[in-house]
């Protein structure tokens, strides 16, 4: 029987189409790949899970963050064995998690994504020690987003005050509108932005990127794409990084059938970059200080 692979994502169709596409590149061109986009409604990626499981698939990518890698986890939970293989992405502690070795059938990708939100706060607070309120944007529904917020308060300059803002709403047509009104309701206090690591808000870049650009005020995100896409600031790991280790995962488990997944050790990101955009700074009227300019990559 020809493999087939499965790609469950917990954003929306429109931002699973290039991530598919770094990820389907990188598979032999005869392994097809079969998506299922929960849409940011993670109530629906359970049974995606079930979906693509029924349909026999060899090895099943759960992409999009920890709830997606949760979502795989049950799914594959009461199968007899030999269980569907699992590998994840961007996953924040796979270990604490219990998603690896747990059950033997999960590897993936330990994503290094929240664990460098506090070294985002530092990043913005060394743009300008002078903004010392600053906002997180946060997405309420992500697992464990009680530590995230404690972790970020415990380890922040005692000079500065963060002001939580909660964004987005699942399950609703209405997830962009959401994540665009908690951005411009934004206290007026708040000089600066730190938008945390989730599959939320890469998902939802369009609503996220020129809303931030309306307030006026840095901001600062986990994957270069924000960047890219008109961000001030990003730092992290390349997602193409991560994506093509989860490819090289799934390669692997392919040619060897009997491979337990937890047998490939979690893939741990080696690259870091700092990215600035020069003509977003110079939109906002910010001068990047040298100490910064030094270590990031600069775009125009």
């Amino acid at each position: 029987m020809p493999q087939k692979v499965g790609f469950l994502y917990s954003g929306s169709n429109n931002s699973m189409g290039p991530l598919l596409a770094k990820f389907s590149m990188l598979l032999p061109s005869n392994i097809p790949v079969i998506p299922k986009h929960a849409d940011d409604d993670y109530s629906r990626l359970r049974s995606d899970a079930g979906d693509l499981i029924s349909q026999g698939v060899d090895v099943l990518v759960a992409a999009g963050g920890p709830v997606s890698a949760f979502a795989a986890r049950e799914a594959t939970a009461t199968q007899p064995l030999p269980k569907t293989r699992v590998v994840f992405t961007s996953v924040t502690d796979p270990v604490g998690s219990q998603l690896y070795p747990a059950g033997g059938n999960l590897t993936g990708v330990a994503g290094m994504t929240t664990e460098l939100d506090a070294a985002r706060l530092r990043i913005l607070q060394e743009l300008d020690p002078t903004r010392t309120t600053i906002g997180v944007l946060t997405n309420p529904n992500r697992p464990n987003v009680a530590k995230q917020l404690a972790d970020l308060t415990a380890g922040k300059d005692p000079k500065l005050t963060l002001v939580a803002q909660p964004a987005g709403t699942l399950g609703s047509p209405g997830t962009g509108q959401k994540v665009r009104q908690a951005i411009q309701n934004l206290p007026t206090t708040v000089r600066a932005l730190l938008v945390t690591a989730d599959p939320l808000f890469n998902s939802r870049r369009p609503d996220v990127i020129p809303e931030v650009a309306a307030k006026g005020i840095p901001a600062i995100y986990q994957w270069s794409e924000f960047v890219l896409e008109g961000g001030l600031m990003s730092f992290g790991p390349s997602i193409d990084e991560e994506y093509s280790a989860a490819a090289n995962y799934v390669v692997k488990l392919l040619n060897n059938p009997r491979l337990p997944a937890a047998d490939i050790p979690l893939y741990q990101p080696k690259k870091f970059e700092l990215v600035i955009r020069l003509g977003t700074a110079t939109t906002l009227g910010i001068n990047i200080p040298q100490s910064l300019l030094v270590r990031a990559v600069l775009i125009p």
